[in-house]
Order: structure tokens, then C-alpha cells, then sequence
């Protein structure tokens, strides 16, 4: 069984996910209408919405299914993350990456796959909306779109619905106001885990709940003696009155401060304030409604930080005075930091240079003072740098990424630009180099690592998406040959899976022997690998590779002492320049389904596909 990977932006949308604010809520009808909907389309007996969470995946609608969730690692919506329209399998059974999976094994005892991905902004998907049966089949394409169709109303739903829970502290203020239930009115407020209070529109308490008089120190008697403006302390109130007059003349439906509450004790508690108007059948404006949150720990890291930062900044402008002042002991420090150290006055000249620029530009950094910056660097380089020294002049710092120096050195820094700034006048700017060649390296190894398949070395499902889309994109003329390993199955059960890591290589090698040096041989995914002809083909050109590869693949093998005998059935699609619009997937769909009428015709055959010549 194949476990789905996570996507590269797994957390962004683990975090998305929480903010729907929807796992593990009760079933609700405007979900279950569509899934009831989806069974009636496409005539499965089973459909779902299905959100995949960290480790497992759970059901928000659920038709002809008894439970709510399933764990992550054998669910088919996690390998639906990866695809941008729709994942489809016909037959899990004859599919490798679920013949084994509990789930067609086992109760549901699922054959029939299609999930639509539910995809927001950023490319974060959530889970899909799929549907499933208990026996192979096809979709039409008119009940694909349909079922697209009905993954986007998901979508406008969960959207719909975060937006309504994003209003909840207003709504419901305005809700218990009009409730006809006084004492259930009262339950809520007295119970609910913010301070809350009522008030008239001069600030005057009326009501105030259990949280409220806990934040405060204040007992209920108390408060409604006074009013608010008593309580905050006066240098927070400045923009309170004109947001006030704006909340009941209709201008804003609620606002939100922070500032500090003066406890009954007289402390000082910093909490943050949501106000709202409850207004009369009439519209007009009656009471208001508070909802306070004791922020006070927040407050605390945050000073601390402002605090540390401050000293920081404070004990930095210390020592570089002093550094100034001492241009022997800056000397001795700075040429021996792995880092390229300047400062640069407001005429683009140098004043100071660190004895690193010596290894970088062969010269003593003695005679580079009172050079022009411009006459130093290679033209490019400083024409690329100056828009950061004229931010650095008007005060700001500013870095820059991905600098190459010197033509002749292969090392790439990472410059941040300090302003000097004495007694409120900028007299220059620091310059600090610091070489990040090994972590652009690294970053690079991540991204060829993500494009890479780690057994056989070539590139992955990735690297294909990338190049169709390009190739289709540009309506350029290409060639794919969609590559099924005949027998595979049988070696890694007679002579094991490292065996069969071994034939796998092994037919990527004598792939690689057979195309043109220009074309990409790619690993899909098991025994599936990818031709791509990245030039116009002809139809005898195609029918020739298709044979040379049945060819070298049906030769034996020779691996860890075994003779190894397999074939290949290969779909080929040649594409030419078309009107209208053609995705991957279309030309994958195409080339996997003449793959499998080779493979009926009797293996280790190839089928040309129709339509795009």
C-alpha cells in the first residue's frame, strides 16, 4: 500500500483547516444535500466530504457510509491533495498503489474512486469531495464536471460558514437581545468564558457576567455604579468616543480596543474589547454589548520583547560608538568576523573596510578608504546594489540576497544595509556581508530533491506536471509514451521488493539507451515511467521508439543471481498544435488509456492514442 506524502505546504493548511472551525461539528443539511446529490449524479452508493486533518481524515457529510472518520494513511482524499482537478480510479484493485490498501481489502471494500479537491487561496486544499463504489467503473466526462461542479458549492459552503462564525461575537450580542427566552438569555451570559457586559449608551453598566467581575476584581453591586470610562484608564480612551459615535449612527458594526482596565485592588490589567450595539425593532440604537479578554500575559511577552529589543538596540549603538571611536580595536575586530564588514559614507565612498575584502577583491583595505563605492564593484553588481544604499541613506535598513561579487568567485552573500544615524542625521551606513553559499546549496539539494526520484534517479510526477503544462502552455509539438512494466508484480513476489528495486533501476538505465539525448525518461509512480519527446514526432518516429522499447524492456534481465523477464505495454499520444484547451491530466488520461489497450491486445505492445495529430 502506498501512503500518500504530505504536501509541501502541509502546515499553512493543517492551520487553514483549524480555522474553519468545522471538525468534529454535527452533521448539517446544506453538506448532506450535496452528497445526496452526488450519489443521485453518478449513481455510487456512497459519497462523502471528506477533510483531511493531520492523522486522519473525517467526514463533515457522509452518505452510505457508518463511520465518521478513517485514519490518514490509508485514505485515498490524502493522495487527492496532490492533483489539481480530480483523482479518479476506475479499479483500486488493479491499481498498485491501492490493491492492498484495508479499505479495498476490507469493509467498504471500495474499487471505484473520483475525488474533486477542495482548494482554496494559496493552493491550501482541505479534502475533497469524493464518491466511491463497491465495483469498477468509469465516469463520463459530463459527470466529472458535474462532480467539480458540486466540489465548488463545498467550497462556497465552508467559506459561507467560516464567515459566519468569524461574526459570531456580534451576532450573538444582537441574538440574545432579541431573544424571547429571558432565562436562557441569562444562562448564557452569566456562564459564557469571556467577561461580558451590557451597558446604556453613556457607558453605564446594567449587566455584567461572572468572567467580567473576575477580570475586573469588581462584584456586580459595584459595577453598576459606575461606568466605563471610570474603569479604563483615561490615556486608552483617546479614539474610544469617536469610534462609539460611528457604532450608533450605523457606520461600523462593531470595534475592537485594547487597553488597561484599573482593577477594584488598583492594578492595571491590559484587556482587549469588542463593543456592539444592540438596537430596538426600529433600528435604533438601545444598548451596548461588551466582550472582554484579559490579554495581560500577551502584553507581558510583548513589553519584555520591546524591552530586550530596546536594550539591545541600546547596547548595539554603544558598542559601535565605541568601535568608532576606536578605528585599531574595530579593525582587530572586524578582520577576524567571517563576514565582509564596511561602512560607507553618505557619498558612496568607503571609510572602513574589514580585512575580508582583501580575499574577496585582492586589495588592502586600507587603500579601498576614500575610494568610490562605484569604482570598487563591477559595474552590474553596483548598479544591482545602489537602490539598497539609497534606502540605507534615508534611514532604513534594508538586506539583499543572492550577490555575487566578483565574477571570478563562486561564493553568494547576504548583505544588511544599517544606517549611522547620529543625533537624528544619517552620516553613512554599516555594510555586513555574510556568505550563504552552503545554505543556497542546500535550499537548491531541497528543491532537486522534491524533483527527484530517490530509486531510480529520475525525475518525478513533479518534473512531468511542470513540462506538459509548459509544453501545452506554449502549444509546442511533443511526444508521450505512458510506460506499464508487464510481469512487475510477479518479481517482487517470487524474488522480493529489493529485487524488484533492482529491475527498476535497471529498466530506467536501459530506457535512458534508448531515447534521444534531448527527451526525459520519468518515474510516475511504481512500475509507471514516462517517455516525453520534447520535439515534433512523427507518427513512424513514435511507432519506432514504442518498439525499441518493448524491445530492450522485454529482454532478460540479470539481477542478484536471477534471470528476470518482463515486458512493457506503452500508450502514445503525439500531440500537435490544438485549438481549445488541453491539460496534463487530459494528455495522462489519454496515453494511460491506450497503455491499457495495448495491454489487452496480449503485453509488451504499444497503442498509438487518437484525437491530437
Amino acid at each position: 500500500m502506498q501512503i500518500a506524502p504530505p504536501p509541501l505546504n502541509e502546515a499553512a493548511r493543517l492551520c487553514f483547516l483549524a480555522s474553519l472551525n468545522i471538525l468534529d461539528t454535527p452533521p448539517e443539511e446544506s453538506f448532506d444535500r450535496i452528497t445526496r446529490l452526488t450519489r443521485t449524479l453518478l449513481g455510487v452508493p456512497i459519497a462523502l466530504v471528506s477533510l483531511v486533518d493531520l492523522n486522519r481524515q473525517w467526514f463533515k457529510s457522509c452518505q452510505g457510509l457508518d463511520v465518521a472518520e478513517t485514519s490518514r494513511d490509508i485514505a485515498f482524499c490524502a493522495h487527492a491533495l496532490h492533483v489539481d482537478e480530480a483523482l479518479v480510479i476506475p479499479d483500486a484493485e488493479a491499481d498498485p498503489r491501492f490493491a492492498d490498501n484495508p479499505l479495498v481489502t476490507g469493509t467498504p471494500h471500495i474499487r471505484f474512486y473520483a475525488g474533486v479537491p477542495l482548494r482554496f487561496a494559496d493552493g491550501l486544499t482541505v479534502g475533497t469531495l469524493c464518491a466511491l463504489d463497491t465495483g469498477p467503473r468509469a465516469l463520463t466526462d459530463e459527470q466529472l464536471h458535474s462532480l467539480r461542479d458540486l466540489a465548488r458549492i463545498v467550497e462556497r459552503e465552508l467559506m459561507q460558514r467560516s464567515l459566519a462564525i468569524d461574526a459570531r461575537v456580534v451576532e450573538q450580542a444582537q441574538r440574545r437581545a432579541k431573544t424571547s427566552s429571558e432565562a436562557q438569555f441569562r444562562a448564557v451570559f452569566r456562564e459564557t468564558p469571556s467577561g461580558e457586559a451590557i451597558l446604556d449608551l453613556d457607558g453605564r453598566f446594567l449587566e455584567v457576567n461572572r468572567e467580567f467581575c473576575k477580570i475586573s476584581g469588581y462584584n456586580p453591586e459595584e459595577l453598576v455604579l459606575t461606568t466605563a470610562q471610570q474603569i479604563i484608564l483615561p490615556a486608552d480612551l483617546d479614539t474610544a468616543p469617536a469610534l462609539l459615535r460611528e457604532l450608533i449612527d450605523g457606520q461600523r458594526k462593531h470595534y475592537t480596543l485594547e487597553g488597561r482596565l484599573v482593577t477594584r485592588q488598583g492594578g492595571q490589567t491590559w484587556v482587549e474589547t469588542s463593543i456592539a450595539v444592540i438596537r430596538d425593532d426600529a433600528g435604533a440604537p438601545r444598548n451596548l454589548v461588551a466582550q472582554v479578554r484579559d490579554i495581560s500575559e500577551r502584553k507581558r511577552s510583548q513589553l519584555l520583547l520591546e524591552d530586550y529589543q530596546a536594550r539591545l538596540e541600546h547596547q548595539v549603538a554603544e558598542r559601535t560608538h565605541a568601535l568608532l571611536r576606536s578605528q585599531e580595536t574595530l579593525q582587530a575586530i572586524a578582520d577576524n568576523l567571517p563576514v565582509l564588514v564596511s561602512h560607507i559614507g553618505p557619498d558612496l565612498k568607503y571609510r572602513f573596510n574589514n580585512a575580508v575584502y582583501k580575499d574577496i577583491f585582492g586589495v588592502d583595505p586600507s587603500y579601498l578608504q576614500g575610494k568610490r563605492v562605484a569604482d570598487v564593484l563591477p559595474h552590474e553588481v553596483y548598479e544591482q546594489l545602489l537602490p539598497f544604499f539609497q534606502q540605507a541613506l534615508q534611514g532604513h535598513r534594508v538586506e539583499a540576497d543572492d550577490i555575487r561579487y566578483s565574477p571570478t568567485d563562486s561564493r553568494i552573500w547576504r548583505a544588511s544595509y544599517v544606517p549611522d544615524v547620529r543625533h537624528g542625521k544619517v552620516e553613512g551606513f554599516f555594510v555586513m556581508s555574510l556568505d550563504v553559499t552552503e545554505r543556497k546549496n542546500t535550499e537548491k539539494a531541497l528543491v532537486d530533491r522534491a524533483s527527484i526520484d530517490a530509486l531510480t534517479g529520475l525525475p518525478n510526477r513533479t518534473v512531468l506536471q511542470r513540462e506538459l503544462a509548459r509544453l501545452l502552455d506554449r502549444q509546442n509539438a511533443f511526444a508521450l509514451f505512458f510506460i506499464d512494466l508487464d510481469g512487475f508484480k510477479s518479481v517482487n513476489d517470487q524474488w522480493g521488493h529489493e529485487t524488484g528495486d533492482l529491475l527498476l533501476q535497471a529498466a530506467a538505465r536501459r530506457m535512458l539507451g534508448v531515447v534521444r539525448a534531448e527527451d526525459l525518461v520519468i518515474r510516475l509512480a511504481g512500475d509507471e515511467f514516462v517517455v516525453l519527446a520534447l520535439s515534433e514526432v512523427s507518427e513512424a518516429a513514435a511507432q519506432s521508439i514504442g518498439l525499441k522499447l518493448c524491445d530492450t524492456l522485454s529482454s532478460p534481465f540479470q539481477l542478484s543471481g536471477h534471470d528476470v523477464k518482463i515486458g512493457a505495454s506503452i500508450g502514445i499520444v503525439i500531440y500537435r498544435e490544438q485549438g481549445g484547451t488541453v491539460t496534463p491530466e487530459d494528455v495522462l488520461g489519454r496515453a494511460d488509456h491506450a497503455m491499457y489497450e495495448a495491454k489487452r491486445k496480449g503485453r509488451n505492445h504499444y497503442r498509438i492514442a487518437e484525437g491530437y495529430g
